[in-house]
């Protein structure tokens, strides 16, 4: 998944045209370019480097809505209208072309190069990105559990792409409702028999109610900015409206009255203090910072003081540094750059299974320029140029090159295998081939424990296929029966027994708790159990208030959430038997570090809510935290030449010591049993990738549904030797 913490954020969105309205071309502008996309590329490459390089892409979005803003303004005042179609097809015609060559050709390497577990993601991003909507799925994917540690795909730099085009698509109706305004202030006044208003006026009203426009939408965008990167801090990073102020506030620079411009833009100091904001933003902000927020000011501002006062015209000012011929000329290449850079490095890291090195990077840099060299003037420069295309219709029909790329990646998601578990047999025995045949419930069972898996990959019949194995969900984690990060009404799903259960048990806990569930499906049909589910993602169901992804900001939403499970449970479930699980990887506001401390008072928090369940007439019972293996498994067996051996990790990094539930369980005293399926998952020293010709993870941390089916047979054993489930109670 595309975050912060990591190389795979901050990409620049392009930048289109090179005047500005007051001084004509200038050549500083392309020096700012070159500076926002060399902290971009820099930091994708060494992000230790530069923590903060990804706020070139702010830097960049800054500079489209000046250029864009001034375009759009110089062509009202040139013509009296704002020519709808005409914009957009010059806009299609600038960034199509080189876009539709880059997506295409990605996808082409990537069927080669990327492991078989992320194609399916990577052309769900290739179709969202030629569609330019690419930004809204990454937001959806960064609030979805599920997806959420996803690994980066080539092309999700696209979403700042996608960002600048849907401002493209609603900022030119600024210029329609100030001309609307200046057209009714026209009427009113010759209805008042007094002398029409000049052309200059009509500007001036217009051009006044754009001003006040963009503002509103500035001051709107930033607000909702500051409010979502506190509430939901994932998505906020890329959704259109935390980041429309950024591009509004390089607007409000273009629509300046002309003397305010003048003046403002010999104030040389001023584009000096801009460029430091920029590079101190660069080695300041990091990774875990609340961004974009009131903390993207920073880079912002200091952009826009550049563009304000760093032309010629300054005293002082920026323009001699920035208009140096080799600023320049990478400024010109700076949206060939952005295009090329990042798909080279994930097909590079993919391709050698490595990080990038120190003699990597330089590579890489040179293959960025060179490759946007050859498409400037391959590709960009001969269909923007082209006679026959400058028509409004020829120009718009340049929109129908995104058809290649989306076709290609329609095709072949059309063309994927469904979710599929495979079958627990004699030949794929799971879970069993862990257990002593003494120890098993099933003879059946024990006796496939036999089945002996190839240690490389190729020559293993693993399942699920590596293909779909990120997909294999258990049935409480389906979308539509858990609760989001950001949700607080539970959703209660049943299974198992409904028609005449003899017991009621209820499934709390987060998504390590849901991917039991198809357990206690098949379990609660057995032994006529109505099972009864309420999960929500990364939230631990305790009165100790955590924190989220590293946060030291209250987790309120599950605090809320785990109230009215509460209210449920003693109000409306009613169960029986109530079994938590959950997940040892949150901190407490008051130890926001995930260690020993905070889970101590998770673990504390926990206990306080199962004496108030016993305290109720019901039975606790506790399954342990699941051993994480720290990296995502799939991901490791579709590696060229993986070994099933090389993916396995060492059970002392694997198994958490003195967990939330091991705390809560001693502070209970006997009283909760704690149902622990360790040695199910792992031996004594290894957690293994594969377990009995079964892929035991789907991700990083969570078990494959089809594992957990091959658990089943002891997880029930457990359960039924205890008081609570015992089937003599």
């Amino acid at each position: 998944m595309l975050t912060r913490n990591g190389p795979t954020n901050g990409h620049p969105a392009p930048t289109t045209g090179s005047n500005s309205e007051h001084t004509g071309f200038r050549p500083d502008v392309q020096g700012l370019r070159a500076l926002a996309v060399s902290l971009v590329v820099l930091y994708h490459l060494y992000p230790t480097l530069i923590p903060g390089g990804y706020i070139g892409v702010d830097v960049f979005f800054v500079i489209s809505g000046f250029l864009i803003t001034g375009l759009l303004a110089r062509s009202v005042a040139r013509t009296g209208k704002v020519g709808l179609l005409g914009f957009y097809g010059r806009r299609a015609r600038r960034l199509l072309p080189a876009a539709t060559l880059v997506l295409t050709v990605t996808w082409v390497v990537s069927r080669q190069v990327l492991p078989v577990t992320q194609l399916s993601d990577t052309a769900t991003q290739i179709r969202a990105s030629a569609l330019y909507f690419q930004n809204w799925v990454l937001a959806g994917n960064s609030t979805n559990y599920l997806k959420s540690d996803n690994a980066a795909t080539p092309v999700q730099h696209f979403w700042s792409l996608s960002v600048e085009e849907q401002f493209y698509l609603f900022w030119p109706l600024i210029f329609v409702i100030g001309g609307f305004v200046a057209y009714l202030a026209t009427r009113r006044t010759i209805g008042r028999h007094a002398s029409a208003l000049t052309a200059r006026q009509r500007h001036v009203i217009g051009r006044s109610v754009c001003l006040l426009l963009a503002l509103a939408i500035i001051v709107a965008s930033l607000r909702f900015s500051a409010h979502e990167t506190v509430s939901n801090p994932s998505g906020a990073y890329f959704e259109t409206s935390t980041r429309i102020w950024e591009l509004g506030i390089g607007g409000l620079l273009a629509l300046l009255p002309g003397r305010v411009a003048y003046r403002l833009g010999r104030v040389g100091v001023l584009a000096w203090i801009g460029l430091a904001m920029v590079l101190v933003s660069a080695f300041t902000i990091s990774g875990t910072s609340s961004f974009p927020g009131t903390i993207a000011l920073w880079p912002v501002l200091g952009a826009a003081a550049v563009l304000a006062c760093g032309s010629s015209s300054a005293k002082l000012g920026t323009a001699r540094v920035m208009s140096r011929r080799p600023l320049v000329v990478i400024g010109d290449l700076s949206y060939g750059i952005y295009l090329w850079h990042w798909p080279i490095i994930v097909l590079w890291q993919a391709y050698y299974g490595s990080g990038i090195g120190y003699f990597d990077g330089p590579t890489i840099i040179a293959a960025s320029v060179l490759l946007s060299y050859l498409t400037k003037r391959l590709v960009e420069d001969p269909i923007r140029s082209a006679r026959f295309l400058r028509s409004t219709g020829r120009s718009l029909a340049v929109v129908a090159l995104a058809i290649v790329p989306v076709t290609l990646a329609t095709v072949f998601l059309i063309n994927q295998p469904g979710a599929s578990s495979g079958t627990i047999d004699a030949s794929h025995p799971g879970a069993a081939a862990l257990a002593a045949p003494a120890a098993s419930s099933s003879p059946a069972a024990a006796k496939s424990a036999t089945a002996t898996t190839p240690d490389k990959v190729a020559d293993a019949k693993i399942i699920p296929s590596l293909a779909t194995v990120g997909s294999d969900y258990e049935v409480a984690s389906l979308p539509n029966c858990k609760t989001s990060q950001t949700g607080t009404t539970p959703t209660i799903c049943t299974f198992g027994d409904t028609a005449t259960p003899t017991k009621t048990v209820a499934l709390i806990g987060d998504s390590h708790a849901a991917q039991w569930s198809s357990d206690l499906d098949t379990i609660g049909k057995a032994e006529h159990w109505k099972i009864v589910v309420e999960t929500k993602d990364s939230c631990t169901f305790g009165a100790t208030t955590t924190t989220l992804n590293g946060s030291s900001s209250p987790y309120s939403s599950c605090v809320t959430w785990d109230k009215n499970v509460m209210t449920d449970l003693l109000t409306k479930i009613h169960p029986d038997v109530v079994i938590v699980s959950e997940r040892a990887d949150s901190g407490t506001t008051t130890n926001p570090k995930i260690d020993a401390t905070a889970m101590a008072e998770i673990g504390k928090g926990m206990a306080d809510y199962w004496t108030q369940l016993i305290s109720h007439g019901m039975k606790v019972v506790a399954i342990h935290e699941t051993p994480e293996p720290g990296k995502n498994i799939p991901d490791c067996l579709a590696e060229r030449d993986a070994t099933i051996s090389g993916c396995a990790v060492s059970a002392s990094s694997a198994v958490t010591k003195d967990t939330p539930t091991d705390v809560a369980s001693t502070l209970m005293k006997g009283a909760v049993p704690v149902i622990d399926m360790t040695s199910h998952i792992c031996t004594t020293t290894t957690c293994p990738a594969v377990v009995g010709n079964v892929i035991v993870y789907r991700d990083n941390q969570h078990l494959s549904q089809t594992y957990t089916e091959s658990i089943e047979p002891y997880l029930k054993s457990a359960l039924l030797k205890t008081a609570a489930l015992s089937t003599s109670t």
